[in-house]
């Protein structure tokens, strides 16, 4: 079992995988903060997360939601420790869909995207009914949850429908930036990134 931990840390965590994590966390952290400084019914804070999944992997972007979410209850608000497995499971699904070629064009960017959205919105609604009944209220969603809820009298249906177009919104923006991050990438550099074909992600052109 050590043996196999620790060539899975190898194949998946090296020294140039290492120096992008808090690079990636501390982009997500600028946007987590500032949506909810402002209470904007967006999250910004997975960016860091969808870049570090294309250059370096499911499992590297995996541990930069973990950290970030850990950040974000230290820095703003505990109430986004409990939605730690979302932002991991977000970054596992993204990962390993950018590793099978779904990041190739923008058809692929825009199945990912949605696989991340359904992800995000179904385990984060679980988490919002079971943790904190339903709301939340660290952004202006909770609102609409709350009118949904006094309407309709369904929950689930109102905290998942609510989480969708919220997150519909928020990973779409995240994912046009990364693609647009992703093409603006050196050769150079994104092909030190073995674990991906990054050279079919980038313009394909190689800088000086």
């Amino acid at each position: 079992m050590k043996k196999l931990f620790q060539a899975f840390f190898r194949k998946n965590f090296s020294t140039k995988v290492l120096v992008l994590i808090p690079i990636a966390v501390g982009i997500n952290l600028i946007g987590g903060t500032l949506c909810s400084a402002l209470k904007l019914p967006l999250f910004l804070d997975m960016i860091g997360t969808v870049l570090v999944a294309c250059l370096a992997g499911p499992w590297v972007a995996a541990l930069c939601g973990l950290i970030t979410n850990l950040f974000l209850a230290i820095v703003t608000n505990p109430v986004f420790f409990p939605y730690a497995p979302v932002s991991i499971l977000c970054g596992l699904v993204t990962g390993y869909l950018v590793k099978a070629g779904f990041f190739k064009n923008i058809v692929g960017v825009i199945f990912t995207w949605i696989a991340c959205t359904l992800t995000n919105s179904f385990t984060s609604s679980l988490i919002t009914i079971f943790v904190y009944g339903g709301a939340t209220g660290i952004n202006t969603s909770s609102l609409a949850t709350a009118a949904l809820i006094a309407a309709t009298k369904e929950i689930v249906f109102s905290v998942f429908s609510t989480s969708l177009i919220e997150n519909l919104i928020d990973k779409g923006l995240v994912f046009l930036i990364v693609y647009w991050l992703v093409k603006k990438i050196p050769k150079r550099f994104s092909s030190q990134y073995a674990p991906l074909d990054n050279a079919s992600l980038t313009n394909g052109k190689a800088e000086n």
